[in-house]
């Protein structure tokens, strides 16, 4: 695993509410996201930061 993966963080935030979520691995995010959406149904967003 090199340096830049392991800095890589994964960013969540609803377009339609107040949830934003900081996680660590991209699997997690998509997690969160596809639970919100099945929820909700609000728009999520999931973007990768360093």
């Amino acid at each position: 695993m090199d340096a830049v993966s392991r800095n890589e963080r994964y960013h969540l935030v609803c377009r339609e509410c107040r949830l934003e979520r900081l996680c660590d691995a991209a699997v997690d995010a998509n997690g969160l996201r596809r639970e919100h959406v099945d929820e909700t149904g609000h728009r999520v967003a999931v973007e990768r930061v360093e």
